[in-house]
């Protein structure tokens, strides 16, 4: 399965459209999609929900077989959280998606890590997701939920000394 995520605090339209287009041609793929609470289209050819429960998205997450993200950083801990290929898709401030182009700054940060697959531009989406779905085992370097138990006595340390 293929999870679509928006997150929960801007509608991304645009990306919805083009997975929901792409998820179209793909009838052999299931495609999963949170779309938010403040987009406007509604998918065709996907399942979909506004919101999902914490626990329903962890539990999606760890089904699906591939993200798709907005190019938060949030999106991509996800991903390496839980172990998972993801193609990220920045939000674009001069089409109103966010306040400003940060997201372009984390795609390019991101591009070159393992597991990770960036489409700019609504031409690229296909070539992502066809280049995640080519290489399934190649996921996001899993990173633990805590910090290292050395790092966490040091710090102890230099506060209570």
């Amino acid at each position: 399965m293929i999870l679509l995520t928006i997150g929960t605090m801007l509608p991304f339209d645009r990306l919805v459209r083009v997975v929901d287009r792409w998820a179209g041609v793909h009838r052999e793929e299931e495609v999963i999609a949170q779309i938010g609470d403040r987009g406007v289209y509604e998918p065709k050819h996907m399942q979909w929900m506004r919101f999902v429960p914490p626990d329903e998205f962890a539990a999606m997450v760890d089904r699906s077989r591939l993200l798709i993200a907005h190019a938060g950083t949030g999106s991509f801990l996800l991903a390496a959280e839980r172990a998972r290929p993801i193609v990220l898709f920045p939000r674009l401030a001069w089409l109103g998606e966010h306040t400003s182009d940060h997201q372009l700054q984390t795609a390019r940060w991101l591009q070159h890590k393992r597991g990770v697959h960036i489409a700019m531009t609504e031409e690229e989406l296909p070539s992502a997701i066809a280049a995640a779905l080519a290489q399934p085992e190649v996921v996001v370097e899993p990173i633990p939920p805590y910090a290292p138990s050395p790092f966490l006595s040091r710090l102890r340390d230099a506060l209570l000394n």
